[in-house]
C-alpha cells in the first residue's frame, strides 16, 4: 500500500473509484435516484467532480497492487510484491483553508497536485433530483459554517475531510484508515481539529480513530418522506480513540449503517467505505 498526494494523472482512477463506491453511500441514491437511467451522464459528472477536487482541494490517494485480491503462495508474494503493478483504489479530498500554503508534505518523493489556473465554474448539473442536490448543498454549507468554522475559528481553524471513498473491490484492506490518518496527522502538527460530515460507511472508522459527534442535521424537502440525517464529527488533536455516538446517517425513517445496522443494499448495509461528506463549497459533490 502506498499513500501519496494526487496528480492530474490520477483523474481517471479517481473517477473509477467514485463511480464504483457511490451506489453504496445513501447520499448518492438520495440525490441521483435514477442514475441507472443515465450511466454515461452520471460518469461524466463524477469525472468533472474529481477534476474539481484536484483543482481546489488537497487530494490524497491510496495505491495497492492490482493483484492484491488474488490468492498466491507466500514465496510468490515475497518475490513479486515489489514488482507488482499498482493502481489507485481509494482517495480523499481535504480542505486546508488558510493553512494550505503551510502544508507539510509526506516524504520528498511526493509532489503536490498541480493546480489549474482556470476559474470557470462547472456546468450546472442537469441529472438527478436538482431540488435535493440544492438542499443538500445548502444544508452542508450552513452547518459547516456553524458546527465547524465558527466553533474552531478561535483555535486556528480545522482540517476538513470533504470526501473519502474506496472502491468496493479493495475495501477492508486499510485504505480508509491510512487516508484518514494522513489528515489527522496534518491536523495534529498544527494543533487543530480534524472534521468530517460522516456517512454510515465511515462512521465506525471515524469513531475508532477518535472522532466525536458534535452535532447533526437533516436534509429533507417539504412534502417528502425521504430525508438524510448527517452527523458532524470532530477530532481533537490530543484526543484518543473512541466516540460518543453509535447512530449512523439516517435515510427516511430507517437507520442506515452505523453500529448495529444490518441488512443488504444501500438502505441497510454497513459498508467499509471510509466515508463521503459532500462538497460544501460552490459546487455540489456528486
Amino acid at each position: 500500500m502506498m499513500i501519496r498526494l494526487a496528480t492530474a494523472a490520477d483523474l481517471e482512477a479517481m473517477t473509477w473509484v467514485l463511480i464504483g463506491a457511490s451506489p453504496l453511500d445513501p447520499v448518492y441514491p438520495y440525490r441521483f435516484p435514477d442514475r441507472h437511467l443515465y450511466p454515461g451522464e452520471f460518469a461524466a459528472l463524477c469525472r468533472r467532480k474529481c477534476a474539481e477536487y484536484l483543482e481546489t482541494s488537497t487530494v490524497v490517494v491510496c495505491e495497492m497492487p492490482i493483484d492484491d485480491c488474488s490468492d498466491s503462495d507466500e514465496d510468490h508474494n515475497n518475490t513479486a510484491a515489489a514488482a507488482a503493478p499498482t493502481q489507485v483504489v481509494a482517495f480523499s479530498a481535504w480542505d486546508v483553508p488558510a493553512l494550505e500554503k503551510q502544508l507539510t508534505l509526506p516524504p520528498p518523493n511526493l509532489e503536490p497536485s498541480p493546480r489549474s489556473t482556470s476559474t470557470a465554474p462547472l456546468p450546472p448539473t442537469t441529472i438527478g433530483s436538482l431540488s435535493r442536490q440544492q438542499a443538500f448543498r445548502s444544508a452542508c454549507a450552513q452547518h459547516k459554517a456553524s458546527l465547524f468554522d465558527a466553533r474552531f475559528a478561535s483555535t486556528g481553524g480545522h482540517i476538513f475531510l470533504k470526501i473519502l471513498l474506496c472502491h468496493p473491490a479493495y475495501q477492508r484492506r486499510g485504505a480508509g484508515t491510512a487516508l484518514a490518518s494522513w489528515g489527522i496527522s496534518q491536523a495534529a502538527m498544527r494543533g487543530v481539529h480534524t472534521t468530517v460530515f460522516a456517512s454510515p460507511m465511515g462512521l465506525r472508522l471515524y469513531r475508532k480513530l477518535g472522532f466525536r459527534e458534535i452535532g447533526r442535521f437533516r436534509v429533507q424537502l417539504e412534502g417528502e418522506r425521504e430525508y438524510l440525517e448527517i452527523p458532524a464529527l470532530s477530532r481533537d488533536p490530543q484526543q484518543g480513540s473512541g466516540g460518543s455516538s453509535s447512530r449512523g446517517l439516517v435515510v427516511g425513517s430507517r437507520q442506515v449503517g452505523g453500529a448495529g445496522a444490518g441488512g443488504s443494499g444501500w438502505r441497510g448495509a454497513r459498508r467499509r467505505i471510509a466515508g463521503e461528506c459532500g462538497s460544501v463549497n460552490a459546487s455540489l459533490c456528486v
